[in-house]
This record gives C-alpha cells, structure tokens and sequence, in this order.
C-alpha cells in the first residue's frame, strides 16, 4: 500500500489512515459534485437535448406546413389561371356577339338609308314625271291654241295632243 501513499514517511499507519481520509474526501467531493454541478449540468443538458428535439419537431412542423401551404397557392394558382382563360373566353365571345350586333344594326341602317334613298329618288321621278307631264300639258295646249289659229280640224288637233303626250310619257 506504500503505492498510495504520496509522500513516502515510512509510517505505515499514518499512510493508510491519510489515504482513508482523502479517499473520504475524494467521494464528499465526488458527491458534491455530483450533486450541484453534474445534476443541474444533466438537467440543463436533458433541457437542451428536449428544446433541440421540440425544435426540430417545430421545424418539421412548420415545413410541412409550407408545403401543404405551397400546394394549397399552385392549386390556387391553377384555379386563377382557368378562371382567367375563362373570363378572356367569355370576353372575347361576347365581343365577337357585340361585334356581330353592330355589324348588324350597321347593315340595318345601311339598308334602311338605301331604301330610303331609293323612295326619295322614286318620288323625286314621279315628281319629275309630272312636272314634265303638266309641261306637256301646257305646251299641248300651247300648241293647240297655235293650230287653232291656223285653223286645224279636230281631229287633227286630238292627234297632235295624243303624239305629244305619248312622246313625253315616254321620257
């Protein structure tokens, strides 16, 4: 046992009780140490370990999240894009109807202005015609009252208004 003793005196007896005492002390040390340094080291270390591990879980958690998040905004996206192509489709239908329709009313009027200048240059003829004829008229009977000076028969004065007015009717 001289082994464990640290300084070498030559008493055997004071070397073994020396070593009992600070074999003694060693394990109170131990103990206290044990006791206020490596309890709360494991309890914050196991604290740690349980925030690290909650943490991660959060993490997972969270990125799970952004994920159902994120397919939740593509889905969405997809969704906003159909219903966009379908107002632009929709749009673009009832264009194409409103463009039709003042096509339409365009022609409608177009050919209502046609007909309508049509009548105009229609009454305007028949206008004309009897102006021409009440001219006619006029210059008949001009006539007849020359050729009546001079004396033409009846009959010849019936003939003379029937060629003229045949001639102007057909002007």
């Amino acid at each position: 046992m001289e082994f464990l003793i640290l300084g070498n005196t030559g008493d055997v007896g004071v070397a073994i009780g020396s070593s009992v005492v600070l074999l003694v002390s060693f394990l109170i040390l131990l103990g206290a140490l044990s006791y206020f340094v490596w309890r709360p080291l494991k309890k914050v270390m196991d604290d740690r370990e349980n925030l690290i591990h909650s943490e991660i879980d959060d993490a997972e958690q969270r990125r799970i999240e952004a994920q159902r998040l994120q397919e939740e905004n593509e889905a969405l996206l997809k969704q906003t894009q159909a219903d966009i192509a379908a107002i632009m489709e929709d749009a673009k239908s009832q264009a194409t109807k409103e463009q039709e329709a003042i096509v339409h009313d365009a022609n409608t009027r177009a050919n209502q202005l046609m007909a309508n200048a049509k009548a105009d240059v229609e009454r305007e003829k028949e206008k004309a015609i009897l102006e021409i004829n009440d001219q006619v008229a006029d210059l008949s009977i001009l006539i007849a009252e020359k050729m009546i000076s001079k004396e033409m028969n009846h009959k010849d004065q019936q003939k003379l208004v029937q060629q003229y007015l045949q001639e102007a009717g057909d002007k």
